[in-house]
C-alpha cells in the first residue's frame, strides 16, 4: 500500500496529520504511516527502483537532531525493513538513519517520529507476515532477502532491534506526550 494509492481516506489522514503537527501533537508513523507523515508535511513519496525487504544494516545520521532521539544507539545497527516506496524528508526534518538502498529511512520533526522500517514488529507477527505475504518476497536484488534469510535468528534479531533501537525511540517519543513520565 502506498500513500499515493487512490483511496478515499488518504486525504483525510493527510489533513489530520497537518492539523496535529500545527498543534504540536506527538505523532508516530511506521511504513505507510511514515509515508503519510512525510507527504502531509511537505515531503514526497515515490516507488523505489527495487523493493527493500529483510534485515538490513542502517547507519545513523550525523545530524545533531538525531542525537536527542538515538542517544547511544551504535553508528550501525540492523532493523527489519519491508517497503516498496520511499519518502523524502519534509522541510525542517532531521534524518535519523539511512540504508544503502534508501537514504531516508526515518526522520523527526518536532514531536513527530516517522520510520519506514518495521521497528514495531514482534517475532510472532513477523512469522505471520512471512506466512501471509511471503509471495511479496522475490530476491531479485541485494535489497530483498529470501524468506530463510529473514527467518534466520528471527527471535534474536527482533529482540536485538528492540533493545538497540525500538525501546529507545519509543521512550523518547512517549516522553513528548503530555503528562507522561518516561521509564
Amino acid at each position: 500500500m502506498s500513500v499515493n494509492d487512490p483511496l478515499p481516506w488518504i486525504e483525510d489522514e493527510l489533513s489530520l496529520i497537518r492539523q496535529g503537527q500545527a498543534r504540536g501533537m506527538p505523532m508516530l508513523g511506521h511504513c505507510l504511516g511514515s509515508q503519510l507523515i512525510s507527504k502531509a508535511l511537505g515531503g514526497t513519496v515515490a516507488p523505489m527502483p527495487a523493493k527493500e525487504i529483510g534485515w538490513h544494516t542502517v547507519t545513523r545520521s550525523e545530524r545533531s537532531g538525531a542525537d536527542a532521539w538515538l542517544g547511544d544507539v551504535p553508528d550501525q545497527f540492523d532493523i527489519l525493513i519491508w517497503h516498496h516506496d520511499a519518502f523524502t524528508l519534509p522541510p525542517g526534518a532531521d534524518p535519523l538513519y539511512s540504508s544503502p538502498f534508501c537514504p531516508d529511512q526515518a526522520f523527526v520533526l518536532g514531536n513527530t517520529l516517522a520510520t519506514v522500517a518495521h521497528i514495531e514488529v514482534t517475532a510472532p507477527l513477523l512469522r505471520e507476515w512471512l506466512s501471509i505475504y511471503g509471495h511479496d518476497i522475490a530476491p531479485v536484488s541485494a535489497s530483498v532477502q529470501d524468506i530463510e534469510q529473514i527467518r534466520h535468528r528471527l527471535d534474536e534479531r527482533v529482540q536485538e532491534m528492540h533493545d538497540t533501537l525500538t525501546d529507545r525511540l519509543y521512550d523518547r517519543w512517549l516522553a513528548r506526550l503530555p503528562e507522561h513520565e518516561s521509564r
